[in-house]
């Protein structure tokens, strides 16, 4: 799907699949799609967290979803995020994130959103990818020139193999997703 054309320009293209119903669902699901209020029916695609898509032909997602995709990449990051020592033993996952300005910060609230994601999960039809298992939030107060440097760890029950963590800064009040990164972890025995 969109992947392709992000391999093709060499961006990381960071995908976090919330499922709001079955076995996968978790709250902090429901109240992203409550948050977002696109009117869609599941599934839908939200890009940069303003750009909200329903395509309801699968033969199609790949012409409407890479204009959306090209679109957002025309836009300036406001941050630069750097994740170093990602690792996991047993139950127990960690990792270091840097969040650096690059610009002058727009007025509103700003968060920093970690999905705990799962990759290869058997679907109905399909294999399931970056399947959101777990969200925290944490408010980012920061001015250009100012960084921020914070350790985190949580509990998981997710093969080393398949788990990742996505980390995304949003202005929550006019939704725009600022800058992301993605990570897999390395399992420490």
């Amino acid at each position: 799907m969109i992947d392709s054309v992000a391999n093709k320009t060499g961006d990381t293209l960071v995908v976090i699949c919330y499922h709001i119903h079955g076995q996968y669902a978790i709250p902090e699901a429901q109240e992203r799609e409550e948050y977002y209020n696109t009117g869609f029916n599941v599934p839908f695609i939200v890009f940069d967290g303003t750009d909200a898509v329903f395509e309801q032909s699968p033969a199609k997602y790949d012409s409407v979803y890479k204009e959306h995709y090209l679109l957002a990449r025309t836009k300036t990051p406001y941050f630069n995020l750097y994740i170093d020592s990602a690792f996991t033993q047993g139950s127990q996952a960690g990792f270091d994130l840097k969040v650096v300005t690059a610009d002058t910060i727009p007025a509103g609230e700003i968060k920093a959103f970690i999905a705990v994601t799962e990759d290869s999960l058997p679907g109905a039809f399909t294999t399931l990818f970056r399947v959101c298992r777990a969200l925290y939030e944490f408010p980012v107060e920061l001015e250009y020139p100012d960084s921020l440097t914070q350790h985190f760890e949580f509990n998981h029950n997710i093969p080393a193999s398949k788990l990742r963590a996505t980390v995304f800064v949003q202005n929550t009040d006019t939704k725009e997703v600022m800058q992301t990164i993605t990570t897999k972890f390395e399992e420490v025995k």
